[in-house]
């Protein structure tokens, strides 16, 4: 790691630093919750840093979804979704939707649900949740981008953010 006004220059293909640095990046950290347009289809979601508010009008937001594991799939087959602001004490929801598929269906019997018009889970206990129709998909190397359009608002309870910096979940503290 260069030292004082120094930087180490690395080519953009150069995985490994590419992921270092990303890792330097602070991100609030959302699970992104999913309704399947196949009603016999149960719920399903993800966590996700990858989140931005595009646009306030028309309101439009924007997740990255992995193509590697069921995240890009499973927005590809829903046509709407929840992006959750998960609140300081909510580690152990962005543990459990950061697991693979097939190891996360427990998390859904014990936890406390709220639907919102199209009848998307929206977390209970988080800073608030905005719903939203995809809009369109944009494929970008090893994820999809999903823009969706944002149907509905829902402030929460007030809190700190849950974010995520360097391997480790923490939260900001004002200066």
């Amino acid at each position: 790691m260069a030292e004082g006004n120094a930087f180490e220059t690395f080519a953009a293909s150069d995985a490994a630093h590419y992921r270092t640095l990303a890792r330097l990046w602070a991100a609030s950290v959302t699970v992104v919750t999913v309704r399947p347009d196949d009603p016999a289809r149960p719920d399903d979601g993800f966590t996700a840093t990858a989140f931005l508010t595009v646009s306030i009008d028309p309101p439009i937001v924007l997740v990255s979804a992995s193509n590697a594991s069921s995240a890009a799939s499973m927005m590809r087959e829903a046509g709407a979704f929840a992006v959750n602001l998960l609140a300081r004490d909510q580690r152990s929801l962005a543990d459990a939707f950061a697991q693979p598929h097939e190891h996360r269906n427990f998390v859904w019997s014990d936890l406390p649900i709220v639907r919102d018009p199209a009848g998307v889970a929206l977390l209970a206990g988080s800073l608030g949740a905005f719903s939203a129709t995809v809009r369109s998909f944009v494929d970008a190397g090893d994820h999809t981008l999903v823009l969706g359009d944002v149907t509905a608002l829902h402030l929460g309870h007030p809190g700190e953010a849950l974010v995520y910096h360097d391997r480790a979940y923490g939260s900001v503290d004002p200066l």
